[in-house]
């Protein structure tokens, strides 16, 4: 019987510990992440325009520590704004990467004034060395539109604008 326990012990011990080693370290980190965006807009409706485009920037973390700090992304998207409510909804996908076969996957939603919108940033994967990464927490994007150019030729608007990302508290899990 003795003999039994401690095999048991021991199985136990074995499974906590590969267990352990396999889970992976959750870290909740500030992120602050200047960015550039191109696109085009179109007026959908008398006050209102779609943008298409994409943003991109370079992730810096708070204390500067950490495998996502100076990390670049890029989020193609779509912003809606509303010119007499005053009110703006952004839907983009983000690539996320960092040399040495790091890459990571997200979603980000967000609506608000503009200018000034927060929402939702969630990591749904990864690749490489980032392959079972996830994560996530609030986003705060704040914009100041740039150059507004319209093309002759279609008609089509372009858009340049630049501004700043903040993920105050992201809970990030980095696979081991």
């Amino acid at each position: 019987m003795k003999a039994v326990n401690v095999l048991v012990c021991a199985a136990l011990l074995v499974v906590t510990i590969i267990g352990s080693s396999a889970m992976a370290a959750e870290k909740t980190v500030k992120i602050l992440a200047p960015w550039q965006a191109q696109g085009q807009i179109f007026k959908i409706a008398p006050d209102k325009f779609k943008i298409v485009g994409a943003f991109n920037g370079i992730m810096y973390i708070d204390d500067g520590a950490g495998d996502l700090n100076a990390a670049v992304f890029m989020c193609p998207g779509e912003q809606y704004i509303d010119l007499k409510t005053k009110q703006t909804s952004l839907e983009a996908d983000c690539i996320i990467s960092k040399g040495d076969n790091k890459i990571a996957y997200a979603k980000m939603k967000t609506s608000g004034q503009i200018g000034a919108s927060q929402g939702t940033f969630r990591i749904v994967g990864g690749e490489g060395k980032w392959k079972g990464i996830s994560g996530e927490g609030k986003v705060v994007v704040r914009t100041a539109l740039g150059n507004i150019g319209q093309n002759k030729k279609n008609g089509a608007v372009i858009n340049d604008s630049a501004g700043l990302a903040v993920w105050p508290a992201l809970k990030v899990k980095m696979p081991r």
